[in-house]
Order: structure tokens, then sequence, then C-alpha cells
């Protein structure tokens, strides 16, 4: 992993992408139990075009420039294959904004909080997502409060039922009117 995030960091000293964080089950094995994975998820802010379409085509070819295989729609540095995805929307824009610059192995690294990645694990609505957000509860990970807030600025209060061991008492909510 250490060559695809050196890339990454090349990446944004080179202004190819102005960032990126590490999201998924690498960015939650940053908070909690690592988990099995096939890819390391990077969020990346695309830069602007003049036609208003986004292209990932300057990232592979960068990518490629610093060792990267392409395949598919990943690339490969070493062992790891990286899929790079965009700020699809507002919830993941914020997630980029507020990730923190945390140390792997002496490469400083950008990471989602893990309310962002609860928040967007819960908006992608598959089954792991939502037990792996049960995860961040179990291991006491994820602060409710500020999730919830994110959850309820974003419409997603609702998800928080699809969550197994999700606390039922409302306890952990500071304003009972969030939920």
């Amino acid at each position: 992993m250490h060559a695809a995030l050196n890339a990454l960091n090349t990446l944004v000293e080179s202004g190819v992408i102005p960032g990126y964080a590490v999201g998924g089950a690498i960015g939650a094995s940053f908070y909690i139990e690592a988990q099995a994975t096939e890819d390391l998820d990077i969020f990346v802010v695309l830069p602007e075009t003049s036609g208003g379409l986004l292209s990932l085509t300057p990232i592979y070819i960068a990518c490629t420039a610093l060792g990267g295989v392409i395949e598919h729609e990943h690339i490969r540095f070493g062992p790891w294959p990286v899929q790079i995805l965009p700020a699809y929307k507002p919830l993941v824009e914020e997630a980029l904004a507020e990730a923190l610059v945390v140390d792997f192995d002496g490469i400083p690294t950008r990471v989602l909080t893990a309310e962002h990645l609860c928040a967007i694990a819960l908006d992608t609505a598959r089954l792991k997502d939502f037990l792996r957000v049960g995860l961040f509860i179990e291991q006491d990970a994820v602060d409710l409060v500020s999730l919830e807030s994110l959850l309820k600025r974003y419409n997603l209060l609702d998800r928080r039922a699809k969550v197994p061991n999700w606390p039922k008492d409302q306890d952990h909510v500071e304003n009972p009117g969030l939920a």
C-alpha cells in the first residue's frame, strides 16, 4: 500500500488532484479491526473541466507514470488495486474537506473521519455497509451524536434501523430533537 499512498501524495503535490482521502474498508481499518477487502478506495475531488464533464484520464495517466498499472476500473500499485472514486455528492465532498491526516508507516495519509465513513456506508446501503457501521458502534469508534447530526443533515436518519446494534435508547443523543 506504500507505493499507492506515495503516488497519491505525489498527485497532490504535482497538482493533478487537489486532494484525496482513503475510504471503504481500508479507511475503516484506521478506526476498527481490519476487514477483508479487494481494493483501496480513494475519494477525490476532480478538477473542473471547461465542458463540465468529469474525467479520470489525467489521474490514470499520472498514476501510470508513477508505476501504476491500469486494470479495468483499478490502478494497481504492487499487490494493491486502487479504485479512484470522485466526490459524487455533497456528503462525500464534505467528507473529503474534513478528512484527517494520519501517519501510515511514515507516509502522511488522508483518511475520512469515522463519522463520515459511517454516513457514506449508510448512504451506500449494502448489507456489508450496515454491518460495518455496527462494528464502529460495537468497538466504540464513532461519535454517535456527530454521526446522527450528519445523518439528519443528509436525510439518512431512517438508515439507522438497518444497523443491527444501533442503540435503541437514544441516550447518546445530546438533543432528542435530532432523532
